[in-house]
């Protein structure tokens, strides 16, 4: 096939080098590609050329999820262990896009959350939850691991508060007489027997201020070693206390955020909506728990919302560059999940529930913004400025000194009008002067 000069000026290299049907058509009697197109293509997609022919569809089972869902072999029982390695992931072009429209950047921003709650491959080697009174992380670290037991994912918790624990979690007791070296070494014995685990810490404060655990060594062990996915828990109502021998060290929190690939913010929805009132009103936002700074207040009423989670996200790009968003993180419901197949504890989830805040008809309704508003036009005072119907009448009878001149009969120069009373005291001489 031949083309022109003006055709050429037209033709799409790039489409030509992703499509391979296109590829064969464009040499003579469909004879084998060259050498050089081959290592083009392979350099630039980072994928050998297949004919349509040959391409495969993932497997789908009854329940309408594709097959990728549930990690196929991940546990050994002989022949030895295989350690995953972790492979890095090409972006696609789609991907490099920003998103064009509100629904796009919904899409976009609700794919990124499922793929850490999902524990999906490179997805987030370290997540940072962040949590307190007002707002505990136990609804979302729940979720995580059932999201991780339904996809056949080794489970190992790091227990310094949880003592209840399904069956099919491992734990690795932290509390009482455990050393830091021996929670390394029960660790890495229970992920041994496993391509990929979810490890989670249900409090970091306690792992790198009491047990003394370098966060370093366990993020290279869980991350680095065996290619898994760490979750840890900090409380920030918990306040380390800082090394006179060293007073520029960082704080471990701030150590912690830095090498978080993303970090979560857990707040309660009826805060949120307290907050969202008062910003709609120009108010400065209420503060709960500890921050009111009262003495013996150390939690508030409506803390920990049985409604659910709101999530303050922020995932870090490997360029470095961060992306934020609100999301409402809603009690799981045995619907959510299909029947368990497999000897799996839990099924596979049928369809994302996890959903921007601003999708939330509880926040964004028109109902809300009314109460809003009705809240805003109600003056705070002290005392009642309100009047009683007697209170009316006797406003309305009283004549007031001005509305002769309003009549249209003309003025009197400026003089007072003003009828004496029985009971004002009548002065001869005060009156000529």
């Amino acid at each position: 096939m031949t083309f022109s000069q003006s055709q050429l000026a037209y033709f799409d290299c790039d489409g030509a080098i992703r499509t391979p049907e296109l590829l064969h058509r464009l040499l003579p009697n469909g004879g084998p590609l060259p050498e050089w197109l081959i290592d083009l293509r392979e350099d630039q997609l980072g994928a050998p050329i297949k004919s349509s022919s040959s391409s495969k569809k993932r497997p789908i089972d009854p329940n309408g999820q594709r097959g990728c869902w549930i990690k196929k072999d991940n546990f050994h029982t002989r022949g030895g262990i295989h350690k995953r390695k972790r492979k890095l992931e090409a972006r696609s072009v789609r991907d490099a896009m920003a998103p064009l429209n509100l629904a796009q950047h919904q899409r976009h921003y609700v794919h990124l959350m499922s793929r850490v709650l999902n524990i999906r491959t490179n997805a987030s080697p370290f997540t940072l939850i962040l949590d307190d009174l007002n707002q505990r992380a136990m609804p979302v670290v729940g979720e995580l691991v059932r999201r991780a037991l339904s996809r056949n994912v080794n489970v190992v918790v790091i227990s310094f508060e949880s003592t209840r624990f399904h069956s099919a979690v491992r734990s690795v007791p932290a509390h009482g007489q455990s050393s830091g070296e021996q929670i390394m070494q029960d660790l890495q014995k229970a992920m041994n027997d496993a391509k990929e685990s979810l490890v989670v810490v249900d409090s970091l404060y306690e792992l790198l201020n009491v047990e003394g655990i370098d966060m370093s060594a366990i993020f290279n062990l869980v991350a680095g070693k065996f290619a898994s996915t760490l979750v840890g828990v900090y409380h920030q109502d918990m306040f380390p206390e800082q090394d006179p021998r060293n007073a520029y060290a960082p704080q471990p929190l701030d150590l912690i955020k830095y090498m978080a690939t993303s970090v979560i913010t857990c707040k309660s929805f009826a805060h949120v909506l307290a907050a969202k009132a008062a910003k709609e009103r120009s108010l400065p936002e209420p503060t709960h728990g500890l921050l009111q700074g009262a003495e013996g207040i150390v939690q508030c009423l409506d803390a920990n919302d049985h409604r659910g989670v709101v999530l303050e996200a922020e995932f870090r790009r490997k360029s470095g560059r961060p992306e934020s968003e609100t999301y409402f993180l809603r009690t799981a419901r045995h619907s959510d999940y299909s029947v368990p197949t497999g000897g799996l504890p839990y099924g596979i989830l049928k369809q994302e529930f996890v959903t921007l805040l601003d999708m939330v008809p509880a926040y964004g309704s028109q109902e809300v913004l009314g109460m809003v508003q009705a809240a805003a036009n109600e003056i705070e005072s002290t005392f009642n400025l309100g009047l009683t119907d007697k209170q009316k009448q006797a406003r309305e009878g009283v004549v007031l000194p001005y509305f002769d001149a309003q009549k249209g009969e003309g003025g009197e120069g400026g003089r007072i009008l003003y009828d004496m009373g029985s009971e004002d005291d009548f002065d001869e001489e005060e009156d000529e002067i």
